[in-house]
């Protein structure tokens, strides 16, 4: 059962709204320091347990309609070939995969080894 109301974006190519010209490390930062004030889309956990995993701290995160995002540059434009997750409001997550896929997960650890596991195998792992 998927929440109909969150709507889910489309593949492609897709613009960041803040932090252009941001290192990777700079768009981490500024994505957590923006969820500790003021999270609506229950995307805290999520962001903070993909931090943790060192395959997506190598990418540059960003959010789009309560999905949490990911491009292997932080400079537009930002190429949406990577998989991205949602938390959904009972405590669940949704990640869709490059090809489409939504696959629900019960946890955020369950969630972050969903997203890492749809990751290419180029990607590699941040210092």
């Amino acid at each position: 059962m998927h929440e109909e109301s969150l709507p889910t974006p489309e593949p492609g190519t897709w613009y960041p709204v803040d932090g252009l010209g941001d290192t990777i490390g700079e768009r981490w930062l500024r994505l957590r320091q923006r969820l500790g004030v003021r999270d609506r889309s229950n995307l805290r956990e999520l962001v903070e347990a993909a931090f943790a995993e060192p395959r997506l701290r190598a990418l540059s995160p960003g959010t789009s309609v309560y999905w949490l995002r990911f491009s292997r540059r932080a400079a537009p434009p930002i190429f949406g070939d990577l998989p991205l997750a949602r938390a959904l409001r009972d405590g669940r997550y949704e990640v869709r995969t490059p090809d489409g896929r939504l696959q629900e997960a019960a946890s955020t650890a369950a969630a972050v080894s969903l997203l890492v596991a749809a990751l290419p195998p180029d990607i590699p792992t941040s210092a």
